[in-house]
């Protein structure tokens, strides 16, 4: 109250907050969000109303920053779901309100609990957190495009978040990938798919009712081809997801929701986030890259931070053995820093595989995968 020059607006999601309990409550928390400074935004919707709203929210945060005040913003317009501040996916909003202003700075900030594994409501009890946070130009000599600007910024946010993670004690790399030989005896054991027949209870118990739901919806022909490419999301997130610390009990199947539009992956009990994606997919395989931290998982536009590859598995080797032998070939040529595979070896930790290279462990999040005649293997080049 008595140095409220100190405290910067914030910009709230309107839906989040004011819309929260019935008439009476709703009052109160409006009243309480316009006392701690808060310009409410709406992040969604293309109507005439919400893109007026948004317009005028924004001419708001210009007039305070030019009259000498702080606008506090999360910069990917909400919080990630996975914990994972992913720098490739830019805002134009902060490039925008930077060359309104161009006096202003951008003060970076990245704050995380020591223990955080994934987005939180709130701290743990007893949490103890680490800052990292740098003071950068809003605007340089020369720039005049918004994009460009936010990509700047959306940098050093990412340079701000490796080093939480140098002095974290929390593995930076998170990934997992899974691949189904389509044509195995194992994989058709509960499909007639001649007949176009499904064991139903079987199914139902390795998946979400929402999951079950979609199934049910496709042609008889397609259902095979859903349901392991659900299978294969829901592995390939498992393995992400323990090496971040979050273990998903084995066949808890139910704990993890698939979303095949969004190639996304919930953990229902926390709500954290897994990032996937199908590649190599054809009529004999199916084959999912997952990505919780530690870099992208790419797009249609972007590579990502994965590299992978699936082999068919020679009629006289051993699967697992080959996997663990391809993969450490596959490592040593992607990069000129290692000469040989015979520097590098594999080793367990809490029963997730690691890479040794001279004896210490690499955070690289690998991943292995074997499923009848295939073998998939995976890391992260971050």
């Amino acid at each position: 109250m008595y140095c409220s020059r100190l405290v910067p607006w914030s910009t709230p999601e309107y839906r989040n907050y004011y819309f929260l309990g019935g008439p009476l409550r709703q009052r109160m928390v409006r009243f309480l969000m316009y006392l701690c400074r808060c310009i409410p935004f709406l992040r969604e919707g293309e109507d005439e109303a919400s893109v007026r709203w948004r317009q005028m929210a924004f001419e708001k945060c210009v007039w305070l920053l030019r009259h000498g005040g702080s606008v506090f913003i999360y910069p990917e317009a909400g919080r990630s779901r996975s914990g994972w501040f992913e720098a490739k996916r830019p805002k134009d909003f902060l490039g925008r309100m930077a060359l309104e202003v161009p006096a202003a700075k951008f003060l970076c900030v990245y704050l995380r609990g020591e223990n955080q594994l994934y987005t939180t409501v709130y701290p743990a009890k007893g949490e103890r957190f680490l800052m990292r946070a740098d003071l950068i130009d809003g605007v340089l000599p020369g720039e005049t495009n918004p994009r460009a600007i936010s990509e700047r910024l959306f940098n050093k946010l990412a340079e701000l978040q490796l080093e939480w993670f140098k002095d974290g004690a929390w593995p930076r790399n998170c990934g997992g990938n899974d691949v189904v030989d389509l044509k195995s005896e194992k994989a058709r054991e509960h499909f007639d798919l001649e007949a176009n027949e499904v064991d139903w209870e079987w199914v139902d118990r390795h998946l979400t009712p929402k999951e079950l739901a979609y199934l049910r919806s496709q042609q008889p022909a397609q259902i095979y081809f859903v349901f392991w490419k659900f299978f294969a999301a829901k592995e390939a997130s498992h393995k992400a997801l323990a090496q971040s610390g979050l273990q998903t009990p084995v066949g808890a199947y139910g704990m993890l929701e698939v979303d095949l539009f969004r190639r996304q992956v919930v953990h229902l009990p926390t709500g954290c986030q897994v990032e996937v994606a199908f590649t190599d997919d054809d009529a004999d395989k199916i084959h999912c890259i997952a990505v919780l931290r530690g870099g992208f998982i790419g797009d249609e536009d972007n590579p990502g931070d994965v590299l992978w590859k699936v082999d068919e598995v020679p009629a006289d080797a051993a699967a697992q053995d080959y996997a663990r032998e391809q993969c450490l070939k596959f490592i040593a040529q992607s990069s000129d820093e290692i000469p040989s595979p015979s520097v590098l070896a594999f080793s367990e930790q809490d029963g997730i595989p690691k890479i040794l290279r001279s004896g210490k462990i690499c955070d690289w999040g690998v991943s292995l995968s074997h499923s009848g005649r295939f073998a998939a293997y995976s890391f992260m080049i971050s």
